[in-house]
């Protein structure tokens, strides 16, 4: 049989469609598995299409625009869910034609990246190879997870104790201030959760405000209530979440939690991949985010392929990483446990894409005093794959992950060792820093952890610790002085006296007024409040003295005003109503981005900065924002961009021109004229309404006197 099937593929390989068996990529491993199969041999492959959404410039215009994390997951989602409705039908129904005759066992489309897993014959695979939207084809390989290293007997229920390494990392800190994951989700993507761990039980979505299946995914079992086929994911679940009575053993004691069951029987690749989207999106509803973790700790690797002959990692782990990342959500690997030898990181945490993707944690022994020593065990660096220099480090980062106590199967602990460990406190500093700043992506949140880690070993990132241990307290300290804690847009027409803001999202615009939620003062100090202009111009509005626990609440701060500090319940809300114009904002133009910054200037070295965002547009659809006279011909990005179903197009002409603005669709047909007659100089704003249009890629081009551009925009509906 083998012989005859060597016989084929010689046949299939010199014949005339030889040409078309070039036009796919087929990795080293499947072409190995290929050579050392028989005719009749059902192989599992996953077969990448050509066609996909280009995920990082998506991932760049969302940032641009400042989007909110809602409208950042469901752009995300629904291209990506477009993008292969309407390219995989054909190869369906290709595979369903070879499944009825035999030759394929089964297939499953996928849109977290453009995919189907495929279980066929070599001959379909080879005849796959050779269709011209296909691009990679790749092993749907068999996966393991990084096992502990050590496992030691430990206390059950504790009262009153947190676990040592929730210390180092400074999670306490975080909770001082209010901030345990309250109103956020974790998830691992593990060997499953006991749903009955008195640690873990009321925090399981699933009994507090979902359907089982929005909660829990079992790929292989199909079971519909939490187990563990080892006790390795609820130890991991433990680490980001748990905490009995008082016994707290979670970084996220606050945060609820969901999972999938994948590394037990049926532990391919498209399960995990199969993990992730459905973390996209649990309860099938773009609208809604409250369903999607914050991270997912990954504490697996896959085994096979060598990097030296090329199989650094699969195109569809790079693929559905970046749209992982484009949707906001962290993923967290462990780095491995094969250490002490150089390059010694596992696949696919070996890339490196960017600074923090993929993202790998080292294991540090936070039992001992400081300088914490890293584990043996723990994988090293560099990595294989991807980009130079400082991309080369690995890990990333790392933190406690030797002797740790969480919680095990049938209400019991103990104590692991291994870089599984160390993965999940990451992922519960996440969770701690998206209930911070609920707009902050993932990836900013892993930036923050990444840039704040605290040194060990060699000066600067070396191939041991990375970066160093982790503080979320300093990471929490980064994103307020780099990350909008909120962000606003209102739009005002073009009658708007712009002498005074207003940070509601509608009413008159007489005051800056704003809405933060909780902002306690956790120590004794000033707090001072500032504006800054999108010039630029920064004005202090007050600064007011507090206590420790202190909230303020429904304050007024004008600019002479000694107002005393309100205590209440938050949320905190306020305003600063200047008695007459600020000076230093006279001349400047008022649209744009504002900052209203808050500086908890506490007493210790513990101060905080949070960053309140404001984005002033206006709605006229013609009309001069300034008065000011453009100098030369311009047209702006759109905005918001992707957008549904309006968005504004800006654009300027320096003398009476003669103005055409016309939409057109992606074949080049016009579809929409916005401008068709003769301007006065100045700056003009239409606004397009696509209610009517399909969701897709439009470009707007205008002509004014001999200036001709042409820019692009999406509509998703």
């Amino acid at each position: 049989m083998k012989k005859m099937y060597l016989l084929l593929l010689f046949l299939f390989i010199t014949s005339t469609v030889y040409s078309q068996f070039m036009q796919a990529g087929i990795s080293n491993r499947l072409y190995t598995r290929l050579q050392n199969s028989t005719s009749n041999d059902q192989i599992k492959i996953l077969v990448l299409l050509k066609d996909r959404v280009d995920i990082e410039a998506l991932d760049m215009q969302l940032y641009q625009m400042n989007a909110s994390a809602e409208f950042r997951a469901k752009t995300v989602i629904t291209a990506l869910m477009d993008k292969a409705a309407m390219t995989q039908p054909a190869l369906i129904s290709y595979l369903e034609e070879q499944r009825l005759s035999g030759k394929v066992n089964g297939y499953r489309p996928f849109w977290i990246t453009n995919f189907i897993s495929v279980e066929a014959r070599p001959e379909v695979i080879l005849q796959l190879a050779g269709k011209m939207e296909v691009d990679v084809l790749d092993i749907d390989a068999e996966l393991d997870y990084d096992k502990p290293v050590a496992i030691e007997p430990a206390a059950g229920e504790r009262v009153a104790s947190s676990e040592v390494g929730l210390k180092v990392i400074n999670a306490h800190k975080m909770w001082e201030i209010g901030i345990t994951g309250t109103g956020r989700v974790v998830m691992n993507d593990d060997t499953g959760v006991d749903g009955n761990h008195p640690a873990l039980n009321y925090k399981w979505r699933g009994n507090t405000s979902s359907p089982w299946y929005h909660a829990w995914l079992d790929p292989a079992g199909g079971t519909n209530f939490p187990s563990d086929c080892d006790n390795h994911g609820t130890h991991t679940m433990g680490i980001m979440t748990g905490r009995a009575g008082t016994d707290t053993i979670g970084v996220a004691p606050g945060a609820e939690w969901i999972a999938a069951k994948t590394i037990c029987s049926g532990n391919g690749t498209s399960n995990h991949m199969a993990s992730w989207q459905w973390a996209l999106n649990p309860d099938s509803n773009v609208n809604t985010i409250t369903d999607m973790p914050d991270g997912i700790g990954n504490s697996w690797h896959d085994p096979t392929g060598v990097p030296s002959q090329g199989d650094c990692a699969s195109t569809i782990y790079l693929n559905a990483l970046a749209s992982m990342e484009a949707g906001g959500v962290a993923i967290v690997f462990s780095c491995g446990n094969s250490g002490p030898g150089a390059s010694t990181i596992t696949r696919p945490k070996n890339i490196n894409v960017s600074l923090v993707n993929s993202f790998s944690v080292g294991n540090i022994n936070g039992n001992t005093s400081y300088p914490y020593a890293i584990n043996s065990s723990s994988s090293r660096g560099p990595g294989y794959c991807g980009n130079t220099g400082k991309f080369r480090f690995k890990p990333e980062v790392s933190a406690p992950g030797t002797s740790v106590r969480s919680s095990i199967r049938n209400g019991a602990y103990s104590s692991l060792t291994g870089t599984s460990m160390a993965c999940p406190h990451v992922v519960g500093s996440v969770t701690l820093l998206r209930q911070a700043f609920p707009n902050a992506t993932g990836k900013q949140c892993l930036e923050a952890l990444y840039w704040t880690a605290r040194d060990l070993g060699t000066p600067g990132e070396d191939n041991s610790f990375g970066m160093g241990f982790i503080d979320v307290w300093a990471a929490y300290q980064y994103l307020g002085k780099n990350i909008c804690r909120q962000q606003n847009v209102i739009i005002l027409d073009n009658s708007t006296n712009y002498d005074t803001l207003n940070f509601s999202t509608g009413g008159t615009i007489t005051d800056v007024n704003f809405t933060m939620g909780a902002l306690t003062h956790s120590k004794t100090g000033d707090v001072e409040f500032s504006i800054k202009s999108p010039a630029g111009t920064e004005v202090i509005l007050a600064s007011r003295r507090g206590g420790t626990g202190d909230n303020f609440i429904n304050t007024v701060f004008n600019d002479s005003a000694a107002n005393p500090i309100s205590s209440g319940t938050p949320p905190f809300a306020g305003s600063f109503r200047p008695e007459s114009p600020l000076s230093v904002f006279n001349g400047q133009s008022q649209m744009g981005d504002w900052i209203f910054r808050v500086n908890d200037n506490a007493a210790s070295d513990t101060g905080r900065v949070m960053n309140y965002c404001l984005t002033i547009r206006s709605n006229a659809p013609t009309g001069i924002g300034n008065n000011n006279s453009p100098v030369s011909y311009a047209l702006e990005q759109n905005y918001p961009n992707p957008f549904n179903p309006n968005t504004s197009i800006r654009y300027s002409i320096p003398k009476q021109s003669f103005v055409r603005l016309v939409i057109y669709d992606i074949s080049g047909k016009e579809v929409a004229v916005l401008s068709n007659d003769v301007k006065q100089a100045g700056s003009y704003e239409a606004i397009f309404n696509a209610s009517g249009f399909a969701s897709g890629v439009y470009f707007y081009s205008i002509e004014a006197d001999g200036f001709k551009e042409t820019k692009k925009m999406v509509l998703i509906k």
